[in-house]
């Protein structure tokens, strides 16, 4: 004698009641003879055409989805749900259940989103016309929730990690939350510009967070004084983060959020134009590589450009003045191989405090940078050029710093005023 089985879900626990005997799993009753039969030979012959009523099925099914979905075990709710549409593929029920567990499921390797879009959009597509309205409340509600968990998880890995693939991470899923989110409920008549702002705010919050405590740390490193492959990530993940910015203003409609996301704009922008890379020589760091002045102007264009549009935003704005890019001690610079360096230290601190004190100091040095950069850029790079003025500026640097004159790091004033 065999065991009894369901026929229709292979379930074994098959109890009697009221005369019949029931699936504990899906409900399907079964007539006592059936019962025998089933024992006897293992299946039900059945004549004619039968209509098989699965109503009992589909809403225990249904109701084991639900009691696994709030239980937090989204995977077993899903299962139970492709069992429904299985039997019943235009289950509303369903297809708005497996929207959520699809869509509660996404990691940072597999995102859902447009998988859970497209059963939301199922559930309404099979919705009754009395229950349409409240299917597409609940589904544009939870597309606009598991949009922004799925933006915030890709903000908090990209806050602890400012890499540069991270940051891909993040604007390749606010495409996608563009693309099916944001069109989904646009369709379900519910404004998006909430959604927006929010996922734009926390884009701007992952950016300053990732530069303090990441990016900006990973360029100084240990000792201070980035080297060049250090100087090299430090832009790519500056131009990163930029980018992120521009993100985020796009999705934002708000002036005044919308400032703080251009100010934080200007902020990387001027860091970035003053990094550079620093070597080990002649007894102290210099700088090795830097922004030159075709670089350095189209960065402070972007600059100027954010001004502009905080002033589009508020009109009491004032804009700065455009930064002045500052004048080179071009031979010093030829002969020592820096702008920053020691000895070009001294001499810079002697042109901005003593020399430009004085009308004829002033004049000194205008003459100076009218000349010395056609000869530079005649002879710089000559040996008999260097060799003939090291002797002078070693004397001269040397007479400076006994009378005081330091060679630390130092940042130029604007001699000309």
């Amino acid at each position: 004698m065999k065991q009894l089985m369901c026929e229709m879900c292979g379930g074994t626990d098959l109890v009697k009641q009221d005369g019949v005997f029931v699936c504990q799993t899906c409900g399907t009753k079964y007539s006592v003879e059936e019962a025998k039969k089933m024992m006897i030979e293992g299946t039900v012959e059945v004549a004619g055409t039968v209509k098989v009523d699965n109503t009992a099925s589909v809403a225990n099914y249904l109701m084991m989805a639900k009691n696994a979905y709030e239980a937090d075990n989204k995977k077993e709710a899903e299962t139970y749900c492709n069992k429904i549409i299985e039997i019943d593929p235009i289950n509303y029920e369903a297809w708005l259940l497996k929207g959520c567990t699809a869509g509660w499921q996404s990691t940072l390797a597999n995102i859902r989103i447009e998988e859970a879009v497209n059963c939301f959009t199922k559930a309404l597509e099979s919705a009754p016309e009395d229950k349409k309205e409240e299917v597409m409340k609940e589904a544009s509600d939870e597309v606009s929730s598991l949009s922004f968990a799925l933006v915030s998880l890709c903000c908090d890995n990209y806050a602890k990690n400012g890499s540069v693939d991270n940051a891909s991470t993040i604007k390749k899923n606010v495409q996608a939350i563009k693309f099916y989110s944001l069109l989904f409920m646009a369709k379900c008549g519910v404004k998006t510009n909430d959604l927006s702002v929010k996922v734009a705010l926390k884009i701007n919050g992952s950016v300053v967070i990732a530069y303090k405590n990441d990016i900006k740390k990973d360029y100084w490193g240990s000792t201070g004084h980035p080297s060049k492959a250090a100087w090299d990530r430090y832009i790519e993940q500056c131009r990163a983060a930029i980018d992120l910015i521009n993100l985020a203003i796009g999705l934002s409609d708000d002036g005044e959020k919308n400032k703080t996301l251009y100010e934080n704009k200007i902020f990387i922008l001027k860091e970035l134009e003053g990094s550079a890379s620093y070597t080990y020589m002649n007894g102290g760091w210099v700088k090795e590589y830097s922004y030159q002045a075709e670089g350095k102007t189209k960065i402070i264009d972007m600059i100027m450009e954010c001004h502009n549009k905080i002033k589009d935003i508020d009109p009491n704005y004032t804009i700065p003045e455009r930064p002045k890019q500052t004048s080179g001690c071009y031979v010093a610079t030829a002969v020592y191989g820096s702008y920053d360096c020691p000895q070009v230290w001294t001499l810079r601190r002697y042109r901005d405090n003593t020399l430009a004190s004085t009308w004829y100091g002033r004049a000194f040095i205008c003459t100076y940078y009218a000349i010395s950069p056609t000869l530079v850029k005649w002879f710089g790079d000559t040996n008999w050029f260097k060799n003939m003025w090291r002797g002078k500026l070693d004397c001269i640097v040397e007479n400076l710093r006994a009378e005081g004159v330091e060679d630390t790091p130092y940042e130029d004033k604007d001699w000309r005023k």
